[in-house]
């Protein structure tokens, strides 16, 4: 009987500890469970805002490249539908995001005459829209100013480049279009967030339906007439757990570089633009100096011709005292008053060879004084030209940058 004693103090035994220990997980249970639910909502929440985050990015990330937001999808299926008006879902699969984004609402201002989500006019171009073509057109043979010339052969090709740019769009002409907004906000059809009584107008805005997966208060679809987005902030309560965010278009400018972008680039457009006019004053000094190259050409000439009739002069007037010498002596007739005549003429002629030959020195070192201003002239005109190109290149290159970085 002994052993059968022993087995039911040991069955017993056994019964206690899995009491104490069902004891043990119902508290531990408990206690976890309470955690669980302490904590679920938060996690919840910055999940949330992370998802916002992750869209906000690839918003605006968009405009980098698409110089443009995007538009609204139609459905969860995330594809853009900038046809349609009602649109109102965030286009994940176009922006290339998870579908887990599916559920996210999105709305873009397309009114107010401020498309945000369409291509703008090409309106930014590094040469201000102005003919620069006279620019480059030498007033001097290219070989008296090789270096003059090869810089203006740079030039040619930068305004060909900035004209081409003219029609070219980017996201500084997008943030013409946001500038626009952002002076005229309060526009007819603009896009606002809030309700009926109280809105601010936004670029754009995204809204989380929350932990109850539905949209509440005026982010339903359809809720208040025509109002989709409630106020970021909105105090949460028990008929509203929805989580978003709203940019209005002065911090999109901001937060895009569009003031930045934009200043830099009127900037460098205006200089290349105060450099065209110092050109043009060059061109206009440089064909000064051509002309005064021309007239000591001219000079050099005449005076060359005034030596020749000079010593014309001079041999006539030779010859003409030694026959008139001559003769008067054949004919016993010579006499003082003729002797003095004829040293007068041959004192005349002598002069008036000396001061050609004078002259035609004077006017061969005036050509030499203009060919080496013309010279000078040729490296300062490549200076010019060198800053009028590097103006249109920095100008170019910010508009082709646009927006990036």
């Amino acid at each position: 009987m002994r052993p059968v004693f022993i087995r039911r103090r040991q069955r017993g035994f056994s019964l206690i500890e899995l009491g104490v220990s069902l004891v043990i997980a119902g508290v531990i249970g408990l206690m976890l469970w309470r955690w669980i639910a302490a904590t679920q909502q938060p996690v919840s929440a910055q999940d949330m805002r992370r998802q916002l985050g992750e869209a906000q990015s690839a918003v605006e990330g968009f405009v980098l490249t698409r110089h443009r937001l995007p538009c609204a999808a139609a459905n969860t299926g995330g594809v853009e539908a900038c046809g349609t008006a009602d649109a109102v879902f965030l286009p994940w699969k176009t922006l290339g995001l998870s579908s887990d984004l599916s559920v996210l609402h999105y709305g873009v201002n397309r009114g107010g005459g401020a498309d945000l989500a369409a291509t703008g006019a090409a309106w930014i171009a590094p040469d201000l829209n102005i003919d620069f073509s006279g620019v480059p057109v030498l007033p001097v043979a290219t070989a008296d100013a090789p270096a003059a010339a090869t810089a203006a052969t740079q030039v040619t090709s930068l305004i060909t480049a900035a004209v081409a740019r003219r029609t070219v769009v980017n996201g500084l002409d997008w943030c013409r279009v946001l500038r626009g907004f952002a002076a005229n906000p309060t526009a007819a059809g603009v896009l606002s967030a809030g309700n009926i009584t109280a809105s601010l107008p936004v670029a754009y805005t995204l809204v989380h339906p929350g932990l109850n997966g539905q949209f509440d208060g005026n982010n339903r679809v359809g809720a208040g007439g025509s109002w989709r987005f409630d106020l970021p902030g909105r105090v949460q309560d028990e008929s509203f757990d929805d989580i978003g965010l709203a940019v209005g278009p002065a911090d999109l400018s901001a937060r895009m570089g569009c003031v930045a972008r934009l200043s830099a680039a009127q900037a460098s457009a205006q200089a290349a633009f105060a450099q065209y006019d110092t050109t043009r004053v060059m061109q206009e000094y440089w064909s000064l100096r051509e002309f005064d190259v021309t007239t000591a050409e001219d000079g050099v000439s005449g005076a060359e011709t005034g030596v020749a009739m000079a010593a014309m002069g001079l041999a006539i007037s030779t010859t003409s005292t030694l026959v008139g010498l001559a003769s008067a002596a054949n004919t016993e007739g010579l006499t003082v008053y003729a002797v003095a005549i004829a040293a007068v003429n041959m004192a005349v002629a002598v002069t008036e060879t000396v001061l050609a030959a004078q002259d035609l020195v004077d006017a061969q070192q005036a050509l030499v004084d203009s060919r080496a201003k013309l010279v000078a002239t040729s490296t300062y005109a490549a200076g010019v030209y060198g800053s009028l190109a590097d103006a249109l290149s920095q100008s170019i290159a910010l508009d082709t940058k646009g927006l990036n970085p």
